[in-house]
């Protein structure tokens, strides 16, 4: 356990270490996705989720010396990764497949303050307790989503929620060292566990509201959501499994619209997109 308390805040992260770990978690990204038979398995989810990308960030914050450093190799590392990932994947399904990087676009560019905040975890007190928890909360959340998933089509997305509950105790017992703290972090992650498992629902629904007209629509894998047209201009989505898929609307005027679907443990994120 020493050892692996010495990678987390000893283990000096240079720059070409940063990049060497972009590439290489890029690369089993993109390659992993192209497998058929591990689709919608714990062995793909690394590409939707971020459970994942916690681990890789968490792991360059700590080892920084700076909260600036922190920001910059943070936010470079995910600059290099996801960009590098439909690149690779350009080849297995075409360029549309940046069409998707409107998401990891957005969380690359919230690693700056994100990694400057992560970084007061380093102060091992209570503020690094309540900045902790922030990713332990998302963890028993996604924990709980994946048991979810697993009990519903077995074995699938076991070995994911293991990893997040793991993760979350591991983080707790590698970056606090005071037992006050990891009890508090501990209880945390208990607690959120406890309300998810309590209120959360499997198949999650979300509504898409289009402008005015007669719309129509298409999806590319009706395997990851159902759509249900609530009127003319307004349509229910209901996560089936995790996954990512497309969602194209047309209007009877000749108007397109294209939603990006993300099913993650019952689920469903929207994020519109332009047609063009």
């Amino acid at each position: 356990m020493e050892k692996i308390k010495n990678l987390f805040g000893e283990f000096r992260m240079t720059w070409p270490r940063v990049i060497l770990l972009a590439v290489i978690t890029a690369v089993y990204t993109a390659l992993i996705n192209q497998v058929p038979f591990l689709h919608d398995t714990s062995f793909q989810d690394i590409a939707i989720n971020l459970e994942c990308w916690f681990l890789f960030a968490i792991f360059i914050i700590v080892n920084c010396k700076t909260w600036w450093e922190a920001s910059l190799k943070c936010f470079v590392f995910f600059l290099v990764s996801q960009p590098l990932i439909y690149l690779i994947e350009v080849p297995f399904i075409g360029w549309d497949i940046f069409q998707y990087y409107r998401y990891w676009g957005i969380i690359t560019i919230l690693t700056i303050p994100g990694a400057a905040i992560a970084f007061l975890v380093k102060k091992k007190n209570w503020l690094s307790v309540a900045v902790l928890s922030v990713a332990n909360v998302y963890l028993a959340y996604a924990c709980v989503q994946y048991f979810r998933s697993t009990t519903s089509a077995f074995p699938h997305h076991l070995l994911s929620s293991v990893f997040c509950l793991a993760l979350a105790i591991f983080f707790t017992f590698v970056l606090l060292e005071k037992k006050p703290h990891r009890i508090a972090a501990l209880a945390i992650v208990v607690v959120v566990m406890a309300a998810c498992l309590v209120y959360t629902q499997q198949n999650v629904s979300d509504e898409i509201t289009l402008g005015d007209g007669t719309w129509s629509y298409t999806v590319d894998d009706p395997s990851v959501v159902d759509v249900e047209p609530v009127d003319d201009h307004q349509f229910k989505v209901t996560a089936k499994q995790n996954g990512t898929t497309m969602i194209y609307f047309e209007s009877s005027n000749g108007t397109r619209q294209i939603a990006n679907a993300t099913v993650s443990g019952g689920g469903v994120f929207i994020n519109m997109m332009d047609a063009d």
